[in-house]
């Protein structure tokens, strides 16, 4: 039994709330699910309908792993008359009907999901939450970054205000301070550190964590330097975007192989983020979990919370996240349950080096890794990364995509004392997504080294880059065929009256974010009048949330995860 365990399970089954915070790795998920197995089964029977222990978790992945973990679990339980059981609810893999159905068909306990799709279930009439005895909130500081808390809070409407609750995190911020002063009762606060006083640090001890300083053009040759000679059995790329994991992939599954050593001829890659539909996100996990050949995994932070992913040995950062909390996060996937593990993160040369400091202050240790060498690398790496992209147009595009994606990921950086804009290196980041030539963006006006009219290649006759994809190609001759002869000839920066892509983009996420606030505003109001939730006790609750978002909203907008292309 790890010491969160020993601390949490005996407090938990006492009928006691309890917030827990302890480091990646360290055992919380079976802290929970022991008490709530232990509760329910003490309890009995519940009638047919009727919920009686619910599990929250961020994300779709985490969620699965919780649910599988339980299942392992309850294989254990003791024969007798009351058995607990136990289900799945995230979407993408069935409609709300579908798993309503399924629960009063085999009338499980206990409910394991996401938040949006765990909202709409207790909406139904066919469910019942007045019988429910616990309440647990996995990786609660992430529910409430991922913009969940209208949704926590239709939750916590619909349930009964006696019952124990759970809030489990590796970081608990001030945000889940106010959603335990809304949702716990006299809860019990338990911290497992590593360490204490001057020696206290936030990851495990096991873990060894290294950056790097680099310009943006050696980042994915350092990274391909390190695939090729680090000892590992898998290991996690993070990328900040979703395009940028999607390109990347393509990149590195074309070049990886032409300068690989012998020592990693066999590296399988997999690519995993947020905008993949639930199928192939599913059937990706699985894959690298259960792979026995040396692989790697590039994903966004979709990857970065409670995963228990076995063997991985590195994990590798190729920028720091928009929130430093996530650093933590992202780096304990590896190093869990007492395995030993490497970290490296990747900064750009100049300001973004006092990120070290930053992470000093926040008790994570790291040191400088050793990166000479690389230079005879970096031109072979851009010698085969230029030919690949000459090779088809559609490699371009993908490039300027994930180019832009990555820019607007900068801007909405949280720690703007250490990522500004005004230091953003666009030619370097261009070369090293392999641009041909800068996209026209109005953000560009006030930097004063881009190179006339965009290009950083000097030597490329854009009206001849084909597609290789036939119809792709033919749509672009009709095009150029039909432009005028002077739009031809000129090619110059927007008009001054054109919209900046990021504040086009955002008025249509505002726009979407209005119309799904609208959507579940609606679906809570009808859960609450069908559950009867109109005393006092919801109303109070229902102020208490009111005051939460308020104030929330005062100190600091929420950054949403469709804010980061994740």
């Amino acid at each position: 039994m790890t010491p969160v365990q020993a601390s949490t399970i005996p407090l938990f089954c006492s009928n006691k709330d309890v917030v827990v915070e302890a480091v990646t790795g360290s055992g919380k998920t079976i802290a929970f699910l022991i008490p709530i197995i232990e509760i329910i089964l003490r309890t009995g029977s519940v009638s047919r309908g009727h919920v009686a222990g619910i599990i929250v978790a961020p994300t779709r992945e985490l969620a699965s792993q919780i649910y599988s973990v339980l299942n392992s679990v309850l294989e254990f339980q003791p024969t007798q008359a009351t058995t607990c059981k136990a289900q799945l609810l995230i979407g993408g893999s069935a409609t709300v009907a579908t798993d309503v159905q399924k629960f009063l068909t085999e009338s499980p306990q206990i409910v394991v999901g996401t938040p949006g799709r765990l909202l709409e279930f207790l909406g139904s009439p066919n469910v019942h939450s007045s019988s429910l005895e616990v309440l647990i909130l996995d990786e609660a500081d992430r529910l409430l970054d991922l913009g969940f808390d209208k949704t926590i809070s239709g939750i916590l409407r619909i349930l009964p205000k006696q019952r124990r609750t759970g809030l489990f995190s590796a970081t608990v911020t001030s945000a889940v301070g106010e959603l335990v002063r809304v949702g716990l009762r006299n809860p019990v606060k338990i911290v497992v550190k590593v360490g204490d006083g001057e020696y206290e640090q936030k990851v495990p001890t096991t873990l060894s964590i290294s950056y790097s300083v680099l310009s943006p053009e050696s980042k994915i040759p350092s990274l391909i330097h390190k695939i090729n000679t680090l000892t590992y059995r898998k290991a996690i790329v993070y990328f900040p975007t979703c395009a940028s994991v999607v390109y990347f992939y393509l990149v590195l599954t074309s070049i990886l192989p032409k300068l690989q050593s012998s020592k990693s001829a066999d590296v399988q890659l997999f690519s995993l983020h947020g905008k993949l539909p639930q199928g192939p996100r599913t059937k990706t996990l699985n894959s690298f979990m259960n792979t026995m050949k040396k692989s790697v995994l590039l994903t966004t932070d979709v990857a970065a919370r409670g995963l228990d992913i076995p063997e991985v040995d590195v994990v590798i950062q190729i920028d720091p996240p928009y929130e430093a909390n996530l650093f933590l996060h992202r780096a304990g996937r590896a190093a869990r349950a007492g395995r030993y593990g490497e970290g490296y993160l990747f900064l750009t040369k100049g300001r973004e080096e006092s990120y070290v400091d930053l992470m000093q202050v926040k008790k994570v240790r790291m040191q400088e890794a050793d990166e000479t060498g690389l230079s005879e690398l970096v031109t072979e790496f851009y010698r085969n990364f230029r030919d690949w992209i000459l090779d088809s147009r559609e490699n371009h595009d993908m490039a300027v995509k994930a180019y832009v994606s990555y820019v607007r990921f900068y801007t909405k950086h949280t720690m703007t004392s250490i990522f500004r804009m005004s230091e953003f290196d666009f030619v370097g980041f261009g070369l090293a997504y392999g641009l041909l030539r800068l996209p026209s963006m109005p953000e560009l006006k006030s930097v004063h080294n881009i190179p006339e009219k965009g290009w950083l290649v000097g030597d490329i006759d854009m009206d001849t880059y084909k597609y290789k994809d036939p119809q792709k190609e033919l749509g672009r001759q009709e095009e150029l065929n039909n432009r005028a002869p002077k739009a031809v000839a000129k090619h110059g920066p927007p008009k001054a009256t054109s919209k900046a892509w990021s504040e086009q983009s955002e008025r249509k996420e505002r726009r979407d974010l209005r119309r799904e606030k609208k959507r579940n505003k609606r679906e809570i109001k009808a859960a609450a009048v069908e559950n009867g939730d109109s005393s006092s006790d919801s109303e109070e609750l229902k102020e208490d949330w009111k005051t939460l978002i308020a104030d929330r909203k005062k100190r600091k907008t929420n950054i949403s995860e469709i804010a980061f292309d994740l």
